[in-house]
């Protein structure tokens, strides 16, 4: 029985599981862990997996549903199958330091938290723009947890599967983020691991102001859906998206007076008049896709 299960949910990038792979290998042999590969990308990683088979248990499944959460939830299935004690995440196109799963565990161990989140740091594929360095864009301290960087205790994961990754959120995102605060809402301890460090592959493609803004509409769109979820009435759905509106519209304006003095604020000003834009289109009925818009073949 592994102690750890580490899930990758895969899609269309097999040069970038490989390199994860060859990081994960090493210090999965010494931590007693399987890993579980879900793959709904349009071409297959099997052959990537197939190489690293030999030294560590990895179960791969592919899949045909797209989206997000048809992933993480195949995942989350797979991985509770082998009876772990936790479930680690990492994404697709990151590699974590040499001690990123004993530094996870360890910090788990030490608080006997449920929530453990760590650090991304970018790794830029290009030499970075200005304002993406002074605004820190591309970096998470793991404050705000998410599936990029997570451990999480199998004892806080609730037992029936409607009660994980919501569908709502499978094509929009922002599924981890919902998740992860419900489960501290219903009193999981949420910490840090500093020390566990993953670097996250940036393309020159996303140092681009129009990635800001798609950003900051997605963040928005995540925000109204996880209001419509948890609020018990029109009138209370109505009310929150207008106060979340106006404090983004806001931060908006105060981003927008300082940046004379620092033009990368600007970018934060874009970011958070996005997520209003999210927020109310999203609240107005309006869908949309950031994730799985592919056809599987």
């Amino acid at each position: 029985m592994p102690k750890t299960c580490i899930l990758i949910c895969t899609c269309d990038r097999p040069e970038s599981l490989r390199k994860l792979l060859s990081a994960l290998v090493p210090q999965a042999s010494t931590q007693r862990c399987a890993i579980v590969i879900v793959d709904n990308g349009t071409h297959l990683s099997e052959t990537v997996v197939s190489s690293f088979q030999p030294e560590i248990p990895i179960v791969y499944e592919r899949i045909s549903q797209p989206g997000l959460v048809s992933a993480r939830n195949c995942a989350m299935g797979l991985a509770l199958a082998t009876h772990p004690e936790y479930l680690a995440f990492i994404d697709d196109d990151e590699v974590p330091e040499a001690d990123w799963l004993a530094n996870l565990i360890g910090r788990a161990k030490r608080t006997g938290a449920d929530i453990i989140g760590g650090p991304v740091v970018p790794q830029f594929e290009a030499a970075p723009p200005q304002w993406a360095v002074a605004g820190d864009f591309f970096s998470k301290s793991g404050t705000s947890p998410g599936t990029e960087n997570l451990l999480l205790r199998v004892s806080s994961v609730p037992p029936d599967e409607s009660d994980w990754f919501r569908k709502e959120f499978n094509f929009s995102g922002g599924e981890d983020h919902e998740f992860l605060s419900r489960l501290i809402a219903n009193g999981a301890v949420n910490v840090v691991a500093e020390a566990a460090i993953v670097h996250e592959a940036v393309p020159a493609s996303r140092m681009r102001r129009r990635y800001i803004w798609r950003r900051g509409l997605r963040d928005g769109v995540t925000i109204a859906q996880i209001i419509a979820l948890r609020s018990q009435s029109r009138t209370g759905v109505a009310a929150i998206v207008l106060n979340r509106t106006g404090a983004k519209l806001a931060y908006a304006f105060n981003h927008l007076f300082w940046s004379l003095s620092s033009p990368w604020r600007f970018n934060c000003a874009m970011a958070d008049l996005a997520a209003a834009s999210g927020i109310m289109l999203r609240a107005m009925g309006v869908k949309f896709v950031f994730y799985g818009q592919r056809k599987i073949r």
